[in-house]
């Protein structure tokens, strides 16, 4: 089992992570992904406002998704998303999204697909 560590030690080793210190100091809640059998796979990151709630999440340096969810008093559904292979690009779009309301701010519901795929 890995041992925990700490910001220093993790910047250190994942200079990556950065950013991440730095939203969770801002608000930002993260929690374990697990698989059934308790291991971890990711990380999941999320900021909530009345309006909307962004969310991050992250299984390894090569794999991050982002999100943004309005809340159903403002119409509700995905927004804006993002996946791709560098951590620090996710995150950077993700934080420099206007606020609803804004200029430039995502309004449009993503539809989703009507194909499941596992």
């Amino acid at each position: 089992m890995n041992q925990p560590i700490n910001n220093a030690d993790a910047l250190r080793r994942y200079p990556e992570l950065r950013q991440l210190v730095t939203v969770r100091e801002a608000g930002w809640v993260f929690r374990p992904i697990q698989d059934d059998d308790g291991e971890l796979e990711g990380i999941a990151g999320s900021y909530s406002r009345d309006q909307y709630t962004d969310a991050l999440f992250i299984f390894d340096r090569t794999n991050v998704s982002a999100a943004r969810v309005l809340d159903d008093a403002y119409g509700g559904g995905c927004v804006w998303s993002k996946e791709g292979s560098d951590l620090q690009e996710v995150v950077y779009e993700l934080l420099g999204l206007p606020e609803p309301g804004q200029p430039a701010a995502p309004h449009l519901v993503k539809r989703s697909s009507l194909l499941w795929t596992p």
